[in-house]
């Protein structure tokens, strides 16, 4: 990130700001750019204030307890409070991302005047909205830049500006949630579509699969639970984790036997069995025959 975004982001987010609009009381507690380039995590956590997260350039991986799904330039999403979320980078490129949290506050009487009730409807959407890639239709990252030059010159009603482009950007966030509502590019766990998370775990077993491995080593790579793990696999795959990894070395154990002269016990070896008796008899259990009967009666002409 260079050197004048750098210092824009740190005096926007030095800036105090806190907007009242007829007894609503918007108090913003972050406005700043988050850049990351590499090797990165962002935790699980969760917030008791909405936080918009848009990315300006560059692409990131977003799990949330229900979906996961690929955030990219041009595109935003919104963690409502109590909703649980972790960043992590789909390449080493860097990530920018433009990230306004605030709270909204609602006055103990709401007016019966037309703005209380569109102040209703945008929290309401706020709200209940499930967290999913927004596309940025109204140009919600060109009112993050304004308050960025604004931020920077800081010239005479800075603040002033600053103030007015809080709610100019909540109502832009809200039209295109609205317009997106259906978020088809989420990704949750569903058995009708490729989940991303899945595919990491099929990715991991694989290049793994010369390992000891267990469903533990997939869920502290995946920066996951294991019982997250065991349902995102059982949703795919109708079984456990272990199974899933005991299945999977099977099918490349069943492949060597097939095509190579490896040994039985080379490739109990190369496949992360400890001893040529446990594979033969994981085999078996499995299989129903040992790997040697199932090597003879693949080749048999």
């Amino acid at each position: 990130m260079d050197h004048r975004l750098i210092r824009a982001s740190q005096r926007l987010s030095e800036t105090p700001i806190s907007i009242s609009m007829d007894g609503y009381h918007i108090e913003v507690f972050w406005f700043r750019v988050m850049s990351k380039e590499g090797e990165w995590y962002i935790r699980r956590h969760a917030h008791s204030t909405y936080e918009f997260h848009f990315c300006a350039q560059g692409e990131c991986l977003v799990d949330t307890d229900t979906s996961s799904f690929i955030i990219k330039k041009g595109y935003f999403y919104l963690s409502a409070p109590g909703v649980y979320h972790t960043q992590r980078p789909v390449n080493t490129s860097e990530f920018i991302e433009y990230s306004l949290n605030c709270n909204i506050r609602k006055p103990e009487i709401p007016p019966q005047h037309s703005l209380g009730k569109e102040m209703e409807c945008l929290i309401s959407l706020f709200t209940n909205s499930p967290c999913f890639p927004v596309a940025d239709h109204f140009g919600v990252a060109s009112l993050f830049n304004q308050a960025l030059e604004e931020a920077e010159q800081r010239r005479l009603g800075y603040e002033w500006n600053l103030q007015s482009l809080i709610p100019r950007i909540l109502t832009a966030s809200a039209r295109a949630i609205e317009l997106d509502q259906t978020p088809a590019s989420a990704k949750t766990v569903s058995l009708s579509e490729p989940n991303i998370r899945m595919t990491m775990i099929e990715e991991y077993v694989d290049a793994h699969i010369r390992e000891d491995m267990s469903p533990q080593d997939i869920a502290r790579y995946m920066n996951l639970s294991e019982k997250q793990i065991a349902r995102i696999v059982s949703a795919y795959k109708g079984f456990s984790t272990k199974k899933y990894i005991t299945r999977t070395k099977l099918r490349r154990a069943k492949e060597l036997l097939i095509s190579d002269d490896m040994p039985i016990k080379e490739i109990a070896k190369h496949l992360g069995f400890s001893s040529e008796y446990y594979f033969s008899a994981v085999f078996k259990l499995h299989e129903g025959i040992p790997p040697g009967v199932f090597r003879t009666s693949m080749t048999l002409p």
